[in-house]
């Protein structure tokens, strides 16, 4: 088995994302300017035999020298913290300038471009050298690679002549494919390679003896600081040459890959669980749009602590600005209460997750927390439109036992689905009746054990058994599941689900039509069981397309304004709800009830009404519209 090692680039005092991989090795590009921490499993430049002081004008190349100088390999390779070679037998699309692009290398993307250890060792065995696929002239907006390098704005090209001169005197036998090279309309980028050590030895012999010459002869002195990058410039044009008078010999084996560029490259925080006993980790999740709400719902969560306990609460997000983060710790921190932002955006990054109606992206979130605190034994998740009334710390001292998760009964969902079905039976999932669809769609025989997650108590450990995050993120993306991952939930911890006391996710009376026209129907233990948790509720979930900071007379809007009242965000809430009962205003659409409802249920509200006052109570086509008009809402 060949000794392969691929050397990828890194900037100095830069916490770049580092792919795990047996055949990456880390390295710090001029480690000599590192000020910082160096993170672990990171190779330095500065080591043994070196050049890492040159990294201002060599720049990647200080790190070729000191693997050339230090390291012992069958293959070297080089490829940067942004840049990566694809190793897929496929082509996979490009953009107009030749490249692959990821926003984020996630998994997926690692998938796509085939960077697992079996694929790449295949590949790069087949060949004595490898390179990146090359760009045409014309692509850069140049008519040759000479034109190229003449309209780079802070390079000179009286420098190109300089390096030909130098190669015509020390290595003549290069000469004439150095100048096709330029005159050609093909370039090689971004220094980027994977070498048999024989033809590694003989490039890195020459090439630093080339630009070391050519340092001696040029003056960069008064040149701007991307110019002064000149002689890294020159070594990406001599690999090129390199490679093109490899390919005169015509006896070695020669291929090009394809590059991928990654757009956003910062490494994650790590996660530093507290996981004894006193410690409460608690995830929420939100945009920066939902921030005063989510500033809501955790003021309420602090508001009934007990110094007994410490609390971790995280908040999962991908735009929440610095500022609104900074409110958090300022004002809601305590000794026993710690915030911490998780910026989700490279997970998510190649997925849909797209959620249905008034249901938003952010809720595919807690599918996360089976990675990024997968420390924890165990973890409470809350959806954000809630506001808690009880201490959190008695929710998280549940027994699961084996059970995979903690979660309500879902009342709604079973009111819709025991109500009679009077009209054919549609085979579209978005058009079943409800039991039909618990049944036939997420496998669920008895859809009165289906539960409602807005409150959840995850077994982390035994849910990274039975699944993980990139198949709960597949089945999402088949956009198949009407309450979005809820269903998903559902599907993956049938027959292992502790069931709660309702009181620990109350869902509120959407638009006062849920409790006696929906949940009414359930069975009549279900019904009692919320009811009962109406009168003392430990958490009020606002689950429904209007919600009081829409409009203040829904149900428990007291207990939410007096919370939002404390908040520093209260003027804010109000100018939203003003602004956009100003927008309908203007718009000629003022609701008699709420401020900005969409017109689908506008019509329904107003058909609801009068369909109230000419149908009677218990008659069948009462049930039938009530039936429609849920499926219609998803309230």
């Amino acid at each position: 088995m060949s000794d392969i090692k691929i050397f990828v680039t890194h900037t100095p005092d830069k916490n770049t994302e580092r792919p795990k991989n047996p055949l990456f090795y880390h390295v710090i590009a001029g480690s000599d300017f590192q000020t910082k921490p160096v993170p672990d499993e990171m190779y330095l430049d500065n080591q043994g035999d070196h050049i890492s002081s040159r990294n201002k004008s060599y720049c990647e190349l200080t790190t070729q020298y000191w693997a050339w100088k230090n390291q012992k390999a069958d293959y070297y390779g080089f490829c940067h913290y942004r840049r990566f070679f694809s190793f897929s037998e496929k082509e996979i699309k490009e953009t107009d300038w030749g490249t692959i692009e990821y926003d984020y290398l996630n998994e997926k993307a690692i998938q796509e471009l085939c960077l697992n250890e079996k694929t790449m060792r295949a590949r790069i065995e087949q060949y004595d050298f490898l390179i990146s696929k090359g760009v045409k002239a014309e692509t850069m907006r140049a008519r040759t690679i000479y034109d190229h390098y003449k309209k780079a704005p802070d390079l000179r090209i009286e420098d190109v002549h300089l390096l030909l001169d130098i190669i015509e005197k020390k290595y003549s036998f290069l000469s004439s494919t150095a100048k096709e090279y330029f005159e050609g309309k093909l370039f090689y980028p971004c220094n980027m390679f994977i070498m048999k050590k024989e033809l590694f030895d003989e490039y890195s012999a020459m090439l630093f003896h080339l630009l070391d010459e050519f340092e001696k002869r040029a003056d960069l002195s008064e040149y701007s600081r991307e110019g002064f990058r000149t002689t890294g410039h020159l070594g990406e044009r001599i690999l090129g040459i390199y490679y093109c008078w490899l390919q005169k010999q015509q006896k070695y084996r020669l291929g090009e890959l394809q590059i991928a560029l990654i757009h956003n490259t910062q490494a994650d925080t790590p996660i530093k669980a507290r996981t004894d006993s006193y410690t409460v980790p608690v995830v929420l999740a939100a945009n920066q749009a939902y921030v005063p709400i989510l500033y809501t719902c955790a003021q309420s969560i602090a508001e009934h602590t007990t110094e007994h306990y410490f609390y971790d609460i995280y908040i999962f997000h991908t735009d929440i600005q610095p500022a609104d983060q900074a409110n958090f710790h300022r004002y809601l921190e305590k000794e026993n209460i710690r915030f911490t932002f998780v910026d989700v955006s490279r997970k998510v990054s190649g997925y849909k997750l797209q959620a249905k109606f008034h249901i938003t992206t952010e809720t595919f979130y807690r599918f996360l927390i089976l990675d990024i605190l997968k420390d924890y034994p165990k973890v409470i998740y809350l959806d954000a439109d809630m506001i808690v009334c009880h201490d959190v710390a008695e929710l998280f001292a549940v027994d699961l036992g084996g059970n995979l998760i903690a979660a309500t009964a879902d009342p709604d969902f079973a009111g819709q689905s025991n109500m009679q079905i009077y009209e054919p039976v549609s085979d579209k999932p978005d058009r079943m009746p409800m039991k039909i669809y618990c049944q036939k769609i997420l496998g669920i025989e008895n859809p009165f054990r289906y539960f409602q997650a807005g409150t959840l108590v995850l077994n982390v450990k035994e849910l990274n058994k039975v699944t993980s995050v990139t198949k709960l993120f597949q089945m999402a993306d088949t956009g198949i599941y009407r309450f979005s991952d809820q269903d998903i939930l559902n599907i993956i911890c049938k027959d292992r689900v502790l069931y709660l006391d309702m009181a620990w996710n109350m869902i509120f009376d959407c638009e006062r039509f849920r409790w006696h026209n929906v949940i009414a129907h359930a069975p009549c233990y279900m019904l009692d069981e919320y009811e009962k948790a109406r009168k003392n509720p430990y958490i009020i979930h606002y689950a429904g397309y209007l919600k009081p900071w829409m409009h203040p007379d829904e149900d428990f809007g007291e207990q939410f304004w007096t919370v939002a009242r404390r908040t520093i965000y209260y003027e804010r809430i109000l100018t939203k709800m003003m602004n956009d009962y100003a927008w309908h205003i203007s718009n000629g659409m003022v609701h008699s009830r709420a401020v900005r409802i969409p017109l689908k249920h506008r019509f329904m509200n107003r058909m609801r009404k009068i369909a109230a006052g000419i149908l009677p109570n218990d008659n069948r086509m009462r049930r039938c519209a009530i039936r429609i008009y849920c499926k219609i809402m998803h309230c």
